[in-house]
């Protein structure tokens, strides 16, 4: 489908939090405009409908057959993602999906192929994912020093990943929240998709992943809510994850380590401690029992502050579909961060090392295992007492 009179036509199919979010956001924006909305719930729909004067639906493929959207933005469960994006690419109608692109490896996989059957009859055809963080500059920067060497060999990782506290109430508010059925999966899957989406983008794919996970330690959930794993990649680097979303107050800090000095990212600053020679050149020249390699520190300056970015990929997507060209996230990349999550926790599970490309018909059946032996039952909660606002997500 083509865009008339210069702007991109927009569905967006789920008008929770982050659906709410990017209708905000898109109407602030010049070159599209939303022109229905879905959402199970029909007084919501009412609701929304008339507030922002546009159609709205309770059967997504109504929205999709009603010959009015160019594209359409995915904000729902994860589950949902699948069979929604598959629908709307067969009608050649362009996608951007919420992460985690899906709930699990093979259904990423089921909608990386209908996109790729469909684009031979449609080139044009936009599937993207909602991986905002690699807008921020600091991110940007480090991969550019990765690439151009800066580092040298690179040697280890390592990054807890702790700030995404979230109390109970989170969880009770929505009814798919914390469960294998309806969610697929907790802190990596909910989360940290944001960060382990950066780390393979940065560190490419590791070769295997040994992880421990709790399930359900801290809040009254079924999924995991802590994780500390172990990756290891050709050539001798190794990093190290940890994840919570019971720690408060919580730390996001990255190391990484390479022959040539080490990098610390923390507070949403970058540190470089950069040696003057070769830590493994030292090693094998040095004829110091006790010496050491001389370095000093730089902060380092970039452009931008590090913000939610799901405004700069909004802008991306509208102007992919105008411009005819590919997403800053083709949402085939999604299939990658689901690769290391599904790993992660397929490897705390069976308390073994699991290696990558994973199998996602085992990870598959192993997650269909646990929703049929589920015996887990939500807390009863009056959702009128919980106060949401999403973007308190994103201090």
């Amino acid at each position: 489908m083509k865009p008339g009179n210069g702007k991109v036509n927009i569905g967006i199919i789920g008008m929770g939090n982050m659906g709410q979010l990017y209708m905000e956001q898109l109407s602030k924006m010049d070159r599209c405009q939303v022109v229905s909305i879905w959402s199970q719930k029909e007084e919501k729909v009412r609701k929304l409908s008339a507030e922002h004067q546009v159609q709205g639906y309770t059967d997504y493929i109504a929205l999709l057959d009603a010959g009015d959207v160019d594209a359409v933005i995915l904000a729902t469960p994860h589950y949902q993602h699948t069979q929604m994006a598959i629908e709307a690419l067969r009608r050649n109608i362009h996608v951007l999906v919420e992460k985690p692109v899906a709930a699990h490896t093979r259904d990423a996989e089921r909608m990386i192929t209908a996109h790729e059957e469909q684009k031979r009859h449609n080139p044009d055809l936009v599937f993207a994912a909602i991986h905002q963080q690699r807008t921020n500059e600091h991110w940007r920067k480090v991969k550019e020093m990765i690439q151009d060497g800066k580092f040298g060999k690179l040697m280890r990782y390592s990054w807890i990943n702790t700030g995404w506290f979230r109390p109970q109430a989170y969880f009770n508010v929505g009814n798919w929240r914390g469960t294998w059925s309806g969610e697929g999966g907790g802190v990596l899957l909910n989360q940290c998709a944001h960060n382990l989406d950066i780390l393979w983008w940065l560190f490419g794919l590791p070769q295997s992943i040994t992880a421990t996970a709790s399930f359900g330690k801290y809040h009254h959930i079924e999924v995991e809510d802590e994780v500390q794993a172990l990756l290891q990649h050709d050539g001798g680097l190794v990093g190290s994850f940890i994840a919570s979303t019971a720690e408060c107050p919580g730390t996001d800090r990255l190391e990484i380590v390479g022959e040539h000095g080490k990098l610390v990212y923390e507070n949403k600053k970058i540190v470089m401690h950069i040696n003057e020679e070769s830590a493994l050149d030292y090693i094998q020249q040095s004829q110091r029992a006790f010496g050491t390699v001389k370095s000093h520190v730089e902060e380092l300056e970039f452009a931008g502050k590090a913000g939610p970015g799901h405004e700069q990929i909004l802008e991306d997507f509208v102007q992919a579909i105008l411009e005819r060209r590919a997403p800053l996230v083709p949402a085939a990349e999604g299939l990658n961060s689901l690769m290391i999550i599904n790993g992660m926790v397929l490897s705390a599970l069976r308390e073994s090392k699991i290696r990558l490309p994973l199998d996602g018909g085992e990870f598959e059946r192993t997650l269909q295992s646990l929703i049929e032996q589920s015996t887990y039952s939500k807390p009863v909660t009056d959702h009128a007492e919980v106060k949401v606002d999403v973007k308190d997500s994103f201090r």
